[in-house]
């Protein structure tokens, strides 16, 4: 790396709206006024939120935030010949609120598949939920759904502090693999299990209940919950899922049990099932019904996931949780890999999942749950639960680091999947470009993901971010839920610096932990982290699909130095970063600040003699869409 001059930014800097100077000329017309970005305006409910104190203008949950809760109790079976899922759920709904509630609200989302679902995604048709005997409070209650949602009117209201549990007899057959979204099987060798029960929507305090129905684009928003799951399936199906197994005696073989305690003191991967237990018939223990009962627990999570499978091998380790347990007080988490034979590169998938855990604890928020499972298969990319992802492919490590970044976001900070999908998906990229930089000891992560926008935004596939997850239609959905809000973070971060644009994610994370955020609650927490009016940025940014185009406009030698006219071409606002490159090898930058675009469309920088090069944005972490006027050589000497 060559030697930076430490000279102060721009002491010479000139302002020009027509980039010369006044001795070249009369002085230029004024310019039109700069088109700003508009105030971020809060929804009435959220101003409703802030002033019953549950919300605060900094970003903080208020000193009166509650959430509501739930405990769950789901008993299935599966008959993996005709791929048929049979169940019960009692459901106890936990009112915290200081509201009477005079209804429940549940998701059945099965019923994508009914003929008659609207939809955003191609699926094959299906009966989605069979309920049977619906029960609330005891009383048995006529169901009526609502395509994929079920409302229940209690004959009480139900108070603050209150509780009410729902009982519902259901069934399904499982879709084949591709023909739904997020879950389905292979044949009868792999079951992966997504919204497979009824679940409680979100009564949050800004909008009451939240139950925008399933399309299948948009993914979800849900409580955090207490789960005990049990899981019947024919002996010699490995069953995972969300939460820590109860009863490991009764399903698990002796040899399992004893590489599983292996597993949790030592560093190296190790066969919990492998290829010798397949041919030996020893995948699991036996019972005389030819059944066997897989008991789960979960604490304060949003959803359930399970895996039933008879050809999975299982990997497992342990990861260290920084911090865990209080500063200083490490922890551990189990590691769990399963997939089939043959599978490509999964043989290493437990290396990669206990390198996301242990990288996300250290730099943004402990990781809070006891075990951590990727699943291989059914499905092309990836799906994420709580402590469980679904992962398709011979090479998952890319895929394996983003659905595990999802335990943060939306596992922990339980914000709205549907609405800001961004908030989601694109925090999650972010992350998994520096969890894989970290990993594969690169750099050029950051780089490449804004050098992705550029070519997006080149192509015309730019998008609003700020949008349902329903409502995209031909639109990049894609892009600007994944890509463009990565690239966004990348920019802020380089705005920001590292000390504060981390400081500003850590403390977002811990005061959102197991709460519901809006997106207002994000832009202001970073401002006030980072002591900025960060709401124009975020405005261009979420709700635009503004430009930023800054150029070389013209290079000339003045008084022994070098004179380079900047222009600013997009609507956009960002400043102006220009590095010089001189004879002798050195560098000089100098920056044009966010406040002179708001007046002009030009700036003039002096730098000294012998500059043989200028770079606009020479780290690339600008959103600049279009770079090819941002660099400038002098021309070799005529021979």
């Amino acid at each position: 790396m060559q030697p930076h001059r430490t000279e102060p930014w721009s002491p010479f800097l000139l302002l020009s709206l027509l980039g010369g100077l006044a001795a070249q000329g009369p002085a230029p017309e004024p310019a039109p006024p700069r088109l700003r970005p508009y105030p971020i305006d809060l929804p009435p409910a959220f101003v409703a939120a802030i002033t019953n104190g549950t919300r605060t203008t900094t970003g903080t949950p208020g000193p009166s935030h509650w959430t509501n809760t739930a405990r769950y109790e789901l008993a299935i079976e599966l008959d993996p010949a005709t791929a048929r899922l049979t169940g019960h759920a009692k459901a106890t709904y936990v009112n915290r609120s200081p509201h009477p509630l005079d209804r429940l609200v549940l998701h059945l989302r099965q019923n994508l598949l009914r003929p008659e679902a609207e939809r955003t995604r191609t699926v094959t048709p299906g009966h989605g939920f069979e309920l049977g005997e619906v029960k609330v409070a005891g009383q048995v209650v006529r169901a009526r759904p609502n395509d994929t949602r079920l409302s229940l009117r209690l004959r009480e209201p139900l108070p603050p502090g209150g509780e009410v549990a729902v009982e519902i007899d259901y069934a399904f057959t499982v879709p084949t693999a591709g023909s739904a979204p997020r879950l389905g099987h292979e044949g009868d060798r792999v079951f992966y299990l997504g919204y497979w029960y009824p679940q409680f929507a979100v009564f949050d305090d800004v909008e009451g209940w939240v139950a925008d129905r399933y399309r299948g684009n948009g993914e979800f928003y849900m409580e955090h919950a207490d789960y005990d799951v049990h899981v019947t399936a024919p002996v010699g199906y490995l069953v995972r899922a969300t939460g820590e197994l109860q009863n490991p005696e009764q399903v698990l073989t002796p040899r399992a049990r004893e590489a599983l305690a292996l597993a949790a003191q030592q560093r190296e991967v190790v066969h919990v099932i492998d290829a010798d237990d397949h041919a030996a018939g020893k995948v699991t223990n036996d019972s005389p019904t030819g059944k066997l009962t897989w008991h789960f627990r979960a604490e304060r999570v949003r959803d359930v996931a399970v895996s039933v499978a008879r050809t999975y091998l299982w990997d497992a380790t342990h990861a260290v949780v920084e911090d865990q347990h209080g500063p200083g007080q490490h922890g551990t988490c189990m590691i769990h890999a399963v997939y089939e034979a043959n599978a490509g590169d999964w043989v290493r998938a437990a290396e990669y999942a206990r390198h996301t855990i242990e990288f996300m604890s250290a730099r943004l928020h402990p990781y809070p749950w006891p075990h951590m499972t990727a699943c291989e298969g059914i499905i092309g990319g990836g799906m994420e639960y709580p402590m469980m992802t679904i992962c398709g492919g011979r090479r998952p490590a890319g895929v394996i680091a983003h659905e595990l970044c999802h335990m943060w976001f939306p596992m922990l900070v339980g914000s709205n999947e549907k609405r800001y999908a961004w908030m989601d998906e694109g925090f999650t990229s972010f992350w998994t470009t520096l969890v894989r930089d970290d990993f594969t000891l690169a750099t050029n992560g950051p780089k490449r993901d804004v050098l992705g926008y550029v070519d997006a935004v080149r192509r015309g596939d730019d998008a609003v971010c700020m949008r349902h997850a329903d409502t995209y239609g031909d639109d990049d959905f894609g892009f600007a839920t994944y890509g463009k809000t990565a690239a966004v973070l990348h920019q802020l971060r380089a705005r920001l610096g590292d000390e504060v644009f981390f400081a500003a994610f850590r403390r977002y994370t811990r005061d959102w932990a197991f709460k519901h955020p809006y997106p207002y609650d994000f832009f202001r927490s970073f401002a006030t982290t980072a002591g900025q009016d960060l709401e124009p940025y975020f405005r261009t940014w979420f709700y635009e699909t503004w430009r930023l185009d800054h150029g070389i406009q013209g290079v000339v030698e003045v008084d022994g130095g070098t004179e380079v006219t900047i222009v600013d071409q997009g609507r956009a606002l960002h400043p102006a970063i220009v590095e010089a490159t001189f004879t002798d090898g050195q560098k000089q930058r100098q920056t044009v600040p966010e406040s002179t675009w708001l007046a002009n469309t030009r700036a003039t920088l002096r730098f000294g003699p012998g500059v043989v090069e200028l770079v606009i944005d020479p780290d690339t972490t600008s959103l600049d869409s279009n770079r090819d006027d941002n660099r400038w050589r002098r021309p070799e000497p005529a021979k």
